[in-house]
């Protein structure tokens, strides 16, 4: 497996072992940044592949040149697709809760006196 499968395959790693959506969404975010993300740069790669298929002399140089490039405007697309993916995973971390909330002595949120129980009045 190349160096880059295996950075790929580690980052799928940590995010199946993440324990929080936090976590995870920072993980996502090394893939989908728009700015320098493993999607953008994958974009950037196919482009520099269509200009040198371009270099060459062959009938296809191209057909392929533009087969790449397709590639680079799809990956661009999924990665705008995805652009919120990152915050809608964080957007998943359970709140901590909140605090109980202290019984205050006004009628409104008085607690009912059980049936037989002397009741006192102020």
């Amino acid at each position: 497996m190349s160096e880059h499968g295996q950075h790929l395959l580690a980052l799928t790693d940590r995010l199946n072992a993440a324990e929080s959506h936090d976590q995870a969404a920072d993980l996502v975010n090394q893939i989908l940044d728009p700015v320098d993300g493993a999607l953008e740069r994958l974009a950037d790669f196919f482009e520099a592949a269509g200009e040198k298929a371009k270099e060459s002399d062959a009938d296809d140089g191209f057909d392929l040149a533009h087969d790449f490039d397709e590639a680079a405007v799809d990956i661009r697309r999924l990665n705008e697709d995805l652009h919120l993916a990152a915050d809608r995973m964080r957007a998943r971390t359970t709140p901590s809760p909140e605090p109980p909330v202290r019984a205050t002595h006004s009628k409104a949120t008085a607690v009912p006196t059980p049936q037989g129980a002397p009741s006192r009045r102020r």
